[in-house]
């Protein structure tokens, strides 16, 4: 009794269920008018910001970083035949891990890429360049406060407050909207650096600037102790060689005298003998300094990371716009799923009206 009561109530809802969606079409179908409607202005409206819309230009630059490995000795060579690594080669560097990501897409960065030269024949910025394109030059113009601005190189003068507020504003704009940092493959090392900007040539040296003064600057620091090493005994090599051929001119002119002196004074082989022993002790000194030298030399060759550029722009970037036939498929998609939704609620709101109103 109770399984046939359960089916007849399913058979009744299933039955009005069916009736409501006939009612719902049959409005629908009422009111194809009002749909063919939406279709068309959803149609040019898609066609209208397709056409609007500036086209946009995307630079691609991907590099990989290879390290040498710090040897940890014979013991770390046979370990790391079985995939183990004693020697710890995995630092913490600006460059391990996903240090890299955010690295590049730092402020620090991106400010000192945007007050790069534009070209070599302007004297305009990328930051100001970046300003023209985005229009809004034109409103900093206008706008009595601020005039006209024009960024200074990083190595002319600091930026002034309004200047670093400007500044400000187009790296939010870029870190946020135009700057893309990534790893295409976990598993991998490489990096991917995308710029998406309405100029092209904008986009292009933004992006090569940028990789260009990050992989510099990350070279400097890895590096920076060993180059000054480096320095250091090479002004030191420098002055000894100097030394040593002073030396070796005053140890060949007391030779000549030696030669020409008197059999009776027997003091005169002594500075010929002084400056003989001078010159000696220069000369084992500058070897050692120059043996050093070199060492210091290969030491930091080899710690040197090598930065391979995989990928970079050619001659004419990709455009990235919406396509005409995109813009009207979606406009006039979005237009009719708003229409269908917009007529439900109308149906629904008029069948609930109509039933809570007394007759």
């Amino acid at each position: 009794m109770t399984n046939n009561q359960s089916t007849r109530e399913i058979n009744i809802n299933l039955s009005q269920l069916s009736l409501k969606l006939r009612q719902v079409s049959g409005f629908l179908f009422s009111k194809k008018k009002w749909i063919v409607i939406a279709l068309v202005l959803g149609s040019a409206i898609g066609a209208l910001v397709s056409v609007l819309t500036p086209v946009k230009y995307v630079s691609r630059v991907t590099f990989v970083v290879e390290e040498s490995k710090v040897s940890g000795g014979g013991l770390a060579a046979i370990a790391g035949q079985f995939g183990f690594d004693l020697a710890g080669s995995s630092g913490g560097g600006i460059f391990a891990g996903d240090n890299i990501l955010l690295f590049l897409k730092s402020e620090s960065l991106c400010r000192k890429t945007l007050l790069s030269p534009y070209n070599n024949s302007s004297t305009i910025t990328l930051a100001d360049k970046y300003a023209e394109v985005c229009k809004w030059k034109d409103k900093w113009a206008s706008n009595a406060k601020i005039g006209d601005i024009s960024f200074p190189q990083e190595s002319k003068r600091p930026l002034t407050r309004i200047e670093d507020s400007l500044m400000r504003k187009i790296l939010k704009k870029i870190i946020e909207d135009d700057l893309s940092v990534v790893k295409p493959d976990k598993k991998a090392t490489f990096i991917e650096v995308k710029s998406v900007m309405r100029d092209e040539r904008l986009a292009k040296q933004f992006t090569s600037k940028l990789v260009a003064i990050a992989t510099e600057k990350y070279v400097d620091s890895k590096i920076k102790l060993k180059a000054i090493n480096v320095n250091r005994l090479q002004r030191r090599a420098d002055s000894l060689a100097a030394l040593l051929n002073a030396k070796t001119y005053t140890s060949a002119q007391s030779q000549q005298v030696l030669i020409d002196v008197n059999p009776a004074l027997r003091s005169m082989p002594i500075g010929a003998e002084i400056s003989a022993r001078d010159k000696t002790m220069i000369a084992t000194i500058y070897t050692e300094v120059v043996k050093n030298l070199e060492v210091s030399k290969v030491s930091m060759s080899q710690e040197t990371p090598t930065i391979e550029m995989v990928d970079t722009d050619s001659i004419t970037l990709k455009e990235e716009k919406i396509k005409l036939s995109i813009g009207i498929i979606v406009g006039a998609g979005v237009f009719f799923i708003l229409t269908i939704v917009g007529l439900i609620l109308a149906y629904w709101w008029t069948a609930t009206v109509s039933k809570s109103s007394p007759i």
